[in-house]
């Protein structure tokens, strides 16, 4: 009896180990597999916030270069108008200066060909004082018509001719000689800009 007792202690003892050796296993099997999800969660957040970073990082770089390409742009357009400004503002001083008293006469006289009705000219106060003579003599006879001499504060050099009682006018002065030569010029300006802004 002894025996049969000792023999049932061991296999009671034996029943705990195995027992206990599969709750063991079931609980590191358990812990494994819950050790492997925090694992592959863990890496999967990382996962998505590397794409998330890299996403943000294309988005920032493509606004970056977006804002840079919109700064070259008005970069060139600014230095474009000042060498617009810088040209017309040459030309103007050049027509100023080509527009003596001997330009004036010779241009009037090619003008007086033009016109066939009574005309109004518009000059600066002193050209008007220094081309009255003129304009009612020479030129008056050239014209074969009424004309009238006028000082406008408008006009700095060269002049304006009036036509109709002031309805039609026709520019001559300083500004609108400038103004045709940019036009003329601006093609050719905006080429030279736009070479430069490609490189070349």
């Amino acid at each position: 009896m002894a025996e049969d007792l000792q023999a049932l202690m061991e296999r009671i003892q034996k029943d705990a180990v195995e027992k206990a050796e599969l709750a063991a296993a079931d609980i590191i099997s358990k812990a494994k597999d819950k050790a492997a999800e925090i694992v592959k969660a863990a890496e999967d957040e990382a996962k998505a916030k590397l794409e998330n970073a890299d996403k943000e990082a294309q988005a920032f770089t493509e606004r970056s270069e977006r804002t840079l390409e919109q700064s070259a742009r008005d970069l060139l357009l600014s230095v474009g108008k000042n060498l617009e400004k810088m040209i017309l503002d040459l030309l103007s001083l050049q027509i100023d200066k080509s527009l003596d008293e001997s330009t004036v006469k010779n241009m009037l006289l090619t003008v007086a060909k033009s016109y066939t009705s009574d005309i109004e000219i518009n000059f600066s106060e002193a050209d008007a004082k220094a081309l009255t003579g003129f304009v009612m003599g020479e030129f008056a006879k050239q014209l074969k018509a009424g004309v009238k001499v006028e000082s406008d504060k408008g006009v700095k050099f060269g002049f304006r001719v009036k036509l109709d009682g002031g309805k039609v006018s026709h520019e001559f002065t300083e500004q609108a000689m400038a103004e045709s030569l940019s036009a003329l010029l601006r093609p050719q300006l905006a080429k030279i800009v736009n070479k430069a802004a490609q490189g070349k």
